[in-house]
């Protein structure tokens, strides 16, 4: 989804002055094979008919990963953990729709397996119901039926292990008839129930995942007139985008909040307006929601246009949210606000940093700038903030506030740096008080044209290394990929996503880190198209074959 462009490209990084510099410990992640989330068809193209939201369509794209961590065990292998959900921008029925649709991965055994047929596969790729083609009683039932395409994923579960799948929906097109709802934000729900088999997945409907069983899709916010409006330049009315979410997963006797469900997301008013951060709550699992409430004005941090909310939940229940703010004089700022009673009243915003956010220079597809926060298990004042931030190339930084975000520690850089290439794409968890660290890095690419994308992971508070140092960066994908192929625009854009995630947990011994991320390795070499001009209409030659990797760490404490 288009993103808000920042005011200035340039400006002086004098925040900086205090940056810290990465620590320098020995690598400790231990790291498990690349698997591909994505049930690809083997760069054949089956045709229209034989395409199925289960199965990826003629080799599509997707990317703008997000990944969850089940707190319950699998009814696959009987351990805590092994339940792991995906989602991500998903263009396999494109061929079907025109567009892209939310999808749903679950794996049963941790990771190991993401596709299968049915009745119970270890692994399992579907949709969400009410894409355009979905004649089900539950596609026509959606609100989502009459919109064109859903994105921007975010999934989550409840600590019943119950599934939440969050994103937008909306109309790229303008269509008269379609007016005036264009863009909404919406959950949908999957309550866990063990021992219920998947279902097969056609073209009009989805196929039910194994162990759950679709609940309904609520709407939580809404926009209206969104793209493409004859003469705007832009979009016109409000667009809702980015949205976040987070569970309060803590027990009723550590938070009042406990079992609460929240939503942030971004409103672009009209072509030129102001971009607020709203904010919404569920006390009955995503079902009904409460009208979105701005949280990003106020006090001297506040901003008329800001983007990019996460959401993070304490062990008491205290939530905090962090963006990117961009001010009238053009410098952008991380900044963070907090409830203390579960998203009735917030803080004004803090400053957390001011940052240089400009498009990466060198790196065609897009490089947009977002805030990432997590907090520790136990002490809910331990607040962790990340971003990048552009010197000479953008690399990655983590704050740390301890005391409940009223203020912050001096930036450190997270990567290590090797012949000054970029790291973009922070996400953060923290697991047995180890703040994970995931990103894409450059640092492989021999020219000029960054051809050689890979993911890299670093930690603190972990094998010796204590904060402010990390240990040293540890490679995930096993693969470099060329992220620059012009697979979007009818061949003429490149297009990674705007973000990638992590997931952690402490099984007891040691922590459990799920990375997920966008990749281009399937893309034949002499396929992948680096011409700005129209490329091949066709792609059975696997020109435009972007597929959802992802990888288990083991961490040890």
């Amino acid at each position: 989804m288009r993103r808000h462009i920042p005011l200035a490209l340039t400006l002086a990084l004098a925040a900086f002055a205090l940056v810290l510099a990465p620590g320098v410990q020995a690598s400790h992640a231990v790291v498990g094979s690349n698997m591909k989330v994505t049930d690809d068809n083997g760069n054949i193209d089956g045709g229209i008919g034989s395409v199925t939201p289960s199965k990826d369509a003629e080799n599509r794209q997707a990317n703008e990963t997000t990944v969850s961590i089940s707190p319950v065990a699998s009814p696959v292998t009987g351990r805590v953990g092994d339940i792991v959900a995906e989602a991500a921008n998903d263009y396999r029925m494109v061929p079907n729709t025109g567009d892209t649709w939310m999808p749903v991965y679950l794996s049963f055994d941790g990771g190991a397996t993401w596709f299968g047929s049915p009745p119970f596969p270890h692994g399992y790729n579907t949709m969400v119901p009410g894409f355009p083609t979905d004649t089900s009683a539950a596609g026509l039932a959606s609100p989502l039926h009459g919109l064109d395409g859903a994105g921007d994923p975010v999934i989550r579960f409840d600590g019943s292990g119950n599934l939440l799948v969050g994103g937008i929906a909306f109309n790229r097109n303008f269509d008269q008839g379609e007016r005036p709802l264009d863009t909404v934000s919406f959950v949908a729900r999957y309550r866990y129930t063990p021992g219920t088999p998947a279902t097969a997945s056609t073209t009009t409907s989805a196929g039910a995942p194994p162990h759950f069983t679709y609940q309904g899709t609520s709407i939580v916010d809404r926009g209206a007139v969104g793209f493409a409006v004859p003469g705007v330049v832009g979009f016109a009315g409000n667009f809702t985008d980015k949205p976040w979410m987070g569970v309060d997963l803590n027990s009723p006797s550590a938070s009042p909040c406990s079992g609460d469900v929240y939503f942030a997301d971004t409103n672009f008013h009209g072509a030129f307006g102001s971009s607020p951060v709203v904010f919404s709550r569920s006390t009955d699992g995503g079902v009904t929601w409460s009208s979105p409430r701005t949280i990003s004005s106020g006090g001297p941090a506040g901003a008329s246009h800001n983007q990019g909310a996460d959401i993070a939940v304490a062990p008491n229940g205290t939530v905090y949210v962090a963006f990117e703010a961009f001010s009238q004089q053009g410098l952008d700022t991380i900044n963070l606000v907090k409830s203390t009673d579960c998203g009735s009243h917030w803080t004004q915003p803090v400053i957390v940093n001011t940052i240089n956010a400009p498009q990466a220079p060198g790196v065609a597809f897009r490089t947009p700038t977002f805030a990432f926060v997590a907090t520790d298990e136990t002490n809910p004042n331990l607040v962790y903030v990340a971003y990048q931030s552009f010197s000479g190339d953008y690399d990655i930084y983590a704050q740390r506030s301890t005391n409940g975000g009223a203020g912050f520690g001096p930036a450190v850089q997270v990567n290590d740096d090797p012949g000054a290439r970029h790291q973009i794409f922070p996400t953060i968890d923290v697991s047995n008080h180890v703040l994970n660290v995931a990103w894409y890095d450059f640092r492989n690419s021999t020219t000029a044209a960054n051809e050689a994308l890979d993911v890299y992971y670093a930690c603190t508070n972990c094998n010796g290394a204590s904060w402010p140092a990390f240990d040293a960066p540890t490679r995930v994908t096993n693969v470099s990929h060329n992220p620059e192929c012009r697979m979007f625009g009818g061949g003429t854009v490149a297009f990674h996503g705007d973000y990638n995630e992590l997931d952690a947990f402490w099984n007891g011994t040691t922590n459990i880190v799920h990375v997920a991320w966008a990749d281009n390795r399937d893309v034949p070499t002499a396929q992948c198209d680096l011409s700005d001009d129209p490329g091949p209409a066709s792609n059975n030659i696997g020109n435009r074959n972007q597929n959802i990797y992802t990888a288990t760490l083991t961490v040890a404490p």
